[in-house]
């Protein structure tokens, strides 16, 4: 019995003794001269800001918001409370039914067509040039007129009256949609600079921490593998153990700042710029409501609510993975570092 206790002691012993070995071998960097610490700190930074990145990149294309606002302009939909293809119709029913020496069924399908056919055709996808859609539209409708005795001017006038206004709206929000892609476009050029410029920087850090690696062989590379193959942190510990005297770059908490600064200015723009689209869509549709009695404003109502549901959980959604929070803790760990050096 008495040698069961004194084997079951040593292995406890043992175990003990492997599990404070195993406990030191993790390094939580203060062993570390201030030096070393601070490219521990920048590699943490450096991931982070990746990850914000990618966010980004996933934010600004939004496409469920995008795809919705861009169905708005066929002029088929009743998403903005009428249809435009009916309202054509609807204005066009006066005239036809005063024609004597016209085939109706066939002028309406013309016109029917080539609404139709201009918003298939146009240059950008769902956007609908309405200025000249109308001015042929009117141009036909003048022309089937003058055939026509028993059409008259005010007959003319009251078309043109009646079709403008829904055509307006649609102009209204064609501008608001070409507004936005030009925001989208900018806003995209200055995420793939700030995509440039992180991968410098961390291609300036790889390369003072690995001699031998080209910058062009490193820049063949993209941004997350640099990251995993040489700043993981075990391989990066390592390396610094081995080179004590490695110098941290003069100008490397500059240019984190920033990347950092770069990458809340760059949110703080597209939050406008969302913002922005949806209350000048919503403002449209709103007005929408007084076009006249052909309107369907429960429709309204549904539509704004749909679209106000993108919007919204489509941002809280990726707000949460963009981590500016902890990019900005890891800044200021990395700071703390150039203080205390």
């Amino acid at each position: 019995m008495r040698w069961k206790i004194i084997i079951s002691f040593i292995l406890f012993c043992t175990l003990l003794n492997y599990e404070g070995s195993a406990y030191t071998r993790v390094d939580t960097g203060v062993n570390f001269n201030p030096g070393q610490k601070q490219f521990l700190a920048t590699a943490k930074l450096i991931d982070a800001a990746i990850s914000s990145i990618n966010s980004l990149n996933s934010l600004i294309k939004k496409e469920s918001y995008r795809n919705k606002i861009a169905a708005f302009n066929n002029p088929a939909s009743s998403d903005l409370g009428f249809s435009l293809q009916a309202e054509i119709q609807n204005a066009l029913k006066p005239l036809l039914d005063k024609a004597k020496n016209t085939n109706t069924a066939k002028f309406s399908g013309i016109i029917s067509s080539i609404v139709n056919t201009q918003f298939k055709n146009q240059p950008i996808a769902g956007m609908f040039a309405t200025t000249g859609i109308f001015s042929s539209l009117i141009s036909l409708v003048g022309n089937f007129a003058i055939h026509e005795k028993k059409i008259s001017r005010q007959d003319i006038d009251s078309f043109v009256v009646t079709l403008n206004k829904y055509f307006s709206q649609y102009e209204k929000l064609n501008v608001a949609n070409k507004n936005f892609d030009a925001d989208i476009n900018r806003l995209n050029t200055k995420l793939a600079e700030l995509q440039f410029d992180t991968k410098e920087y961390l291609m300036d850090m790889v390369t003072v921490l690995y001699k031998g690696n080209s910058r062009q062989s490193l820049n063949e590379k993209g941004l997350e593998e640099l990251l995993l193959k040489y700043m993981d942190r075990e391989l990066l510990e390592d390396s610094l153990r081995k080179n004590p005297s490695t110098k941290y770059p003069g100008d490397g908490i500059k240019t984190a700042k920033e990347i950092v600064y770069g990458i809340q200015k760059l949110f703080n723009e597209y939050q406008q710029v969302y913002t922005g689209n949806f209350n000048e869509i919503k403002i449209i549709l709103q007005q929408n409501k007084e076009l006249g009695k052909n309107i369907d404003i429960k429709q309204i109502d549904m539509t704004i609510s749909i679209l106000q549901n993108l919007y919204e959980e489509s941002r809280n959604a990726d707000i949460l993975n963009l981590r500016l929070t902890t990019l900005s803790e890891r800044l200021k760990t990395l700071t703390i570092t150039e203080q205390t050096e």
